[in-house]
């Protein structure tokens, strides 16, 4: 890679986090505003147990919707009784809302908010697809996790914190995924 290819990897990694964590600490602080025993939760853990509410919260509302990849090779899988390849070249687009509420995968009432839910599937994190998987995982999920658990233990710490107005939530095509819009919050 020479000099110009390197900064446009940089700027795209740059602008793609900054956008999606800001959405994701939207979505969060909303649940949590709304949820006063979640925001209690989250406020009484440890690090590793907010990260579960995080995760939690990211796999139910994942900021990016769908995920594209490209079958390197012809993949031959088993759905139920029936056997189907998707062919190598082909491409596939990984429905995150779907794979993050499939019931194999992360076990009885996959649409409920359960920080710490035991997942069914092997080598699945909190988020299950919302950081993506293999080689293609999002290099800053960790940074995303940090920086939205440090802003938010303190924004939610704060006394009196409460909702001014709801964002309105619009749908962006591109990522397949939400925006929030308008979200205020004040001390009263």
């Amino acid at each position: 890679y020479g000099p110009a290819e390197i900064l446009t990897e940089c700027i795209t990694y740059g602008a793609a986090g900054m956008a999606t964590t800001r959405e994701f600490i939207g979505i969060a602080a909303w649940h949590m505003l709304e949820q006063p025993a979640l925001r209690e939760r989250y406020l009484s853990s440890d690090e590793g147990k907010r990260h579960d509410v995080l995760g939690e919260i990211l796999r139910l509302e994942p900021v990016v919707g769908r995920l594209y990849r490209r079958a390197t090779a012809d993949l031959h899988l088993k759905d139920g009784g029936e056997r189907v390849t998707i062919p190598r070249g082909s491409l596939i687009a990984l429905d995150t809302y779907a794979i993050n509420a499939d019931e194999t995968a992360v076990g009885e009432c996959p649409l409920a908010l359960t920080p710490g839910r035991e997942l069914v599937a092997e080598r699945v994190g909190p988020a299950v697809m919302s950081f993506g998987d293999g080689h293609h995982r999002c290099p800053g999920y960790y940074v995303a996790l940090q920086e939205t658990d440090v802003f938010l233990t303190r924004l939610l710490s704060l006394e009196n914190l409460r909702i001014e107005r709801k964002p309105s939530v619009s749908w962006n095509d591109l990522i397949a995924g939400y925006e929030l819009r308008g979200f205020t919050v004040a001390l009263v």
